[in-house]
């Protein structure tokens, strides 16, 4: 919620024009002053911010008192001193919880950071132009681009392995399910247990992209600040579940997870140019059993809206093509369009 959206909140409030929900809201903000939770900010970074807003909701509120008597044409609600204090209250603590959030975001880090002795750390940082490769101990790569670090423990404990991440690095994890593989950075907690991705974070932004290549992998928000959206206010991010082809983008400033397809999709087999030949060429073929292909090549979900489509068919070797090149050619013969929408595909007539 923005500062104006919210000082029109309280005005309703004080004009006892608000739904019960957004009362509700409005206790529960009020509730947060008396919580133990901000004990750790630096006082003077919120004494300041507190004080200069107190200051001048006090003044205000005086003005408001002085201005009542003037409107006695047209009473509408009469101000009480307890009301203008929650209110200023309320506010105020509007402040103190963004400057928590603001000053300490609670962020998790990986065990080996918060235990382990400095010299059991492997700090890399690729001050060059060009991608570099880090090994690690249990037989994953790590390829990470300039200008990105990347902190991770000499040995793995026994029961998960952990890496932290600044930048962008693709990851090539060896498959292990009795240790998973967690890259933590200051958004996101991926979680794999073989596969390889792509992190990659813009500090300018706010934003991590994950983008998968084979595998699959578990993001969750790498944060427990406090959303102040109306409809999400107590309310929180599980994370999303990525496929080959799939990518999401996390916005740390709005809590929110954007889930799409990649650019470039491709096969998901391993680079036969035979085998992908042999399986895209199509004489007389249903476009149920194209797409089915595709569908298995890709691991992306294809949905026809007009099902008449079924009873066309397709002839035509599709084979070194990139997928949306295949999928012009497809609908293109068939009199059909697509789009994309989230992961999926959709397929309809024109």
């Amino acid at each position: 919620m923005s500062r104006e959206a919210f000082h029109l909140l309280v005005e309703r409030y004080l004009e006892n024009r608000c739904t019960d929900e957004e009362k509700e809201i409005i206790e529960k903000w009020y509730g947060m002053l008396d919580k133990h939770d901000m004990e750790d900010i630096a006082p003077a970074q919120v004494s300041a911010l507190e004080q200069k807003l107190w200051d001048r909701i006090h003044e205000d509120a005086l003005m408001v008192e002085d201005e009542i008597p003037v409107r006695k044409l047209k009473p509408r609600f009469k101000l009480s001193k307890t009301l203008i204090t929650v209110a200023a209250a309320v506010i105020a603590g509007f402040v103190v919880i963004t400057a928590y959030i603001f000053f300490n975001v609670d962020t998790k880090r990986p065990e080996f950071m918060t235990v382990a002795a400095t010299d059991n750390i492997n700090s890399v940082i690729n001050n060059t132009t060009k991608p570099m490769i880090v090994s690690l101990e249990d037989g994953s790569r790590v390829t990470l681009q300039p200008k990105s670090l990347l902190k991770y423990p000499k040995r793995f404990s026994k029961t998960v392995r952990e890496v932290s991440l600044e930048g962008e690095g693709f990851f090539e994890i060896s498959k292990n399910p009795a240790r998973p593989f967690l890259v933590y950075n200051s958004n996101v907690i991926t979680r794999v247990v073989g596969t390889s991705f792509i992190v990659k974070t813009n500090s300018a932004t706010h934003e991590t992209e994950v983008t998968v290549k084979t595998g699959k992998v578990i993001v969750s928000p790498n944060s427990e600040s406090l959303s102040f959206k109306m409809d999400g206010l107590l309310k929180s991010d599980k994370g999303v579940v990525l496929t080959p082809n799939q990518k999401t983008v996390y916005n740390a400033s709005e809590n929110t997870f954007a889930t799409t397809l990649v650019d470039k999709p491709l096969p998901i087999a391993k680079n036969n140019k035979q085998v992908i030949k042999e399986s895209y060429s199509f004489n007389d073929a249903k476009v149920a059993d194209v797409l089915n292909q595709l569908q298995k090549s890709y691991g992306i979900e294809f949905t026809v809206e007009d099902k008449e489509l079924y009873n066309y068919t397709f002839t035509g070797d599709l084979s070194e093509q990139d997928l949306y090149s295949q999928l012009d050619f497809l609908c293109e013969s068939i009199q059909a369009t697509y789009e994309v929408k989230g992961t999926k595909i959709i397929i309809k007539e024109k």
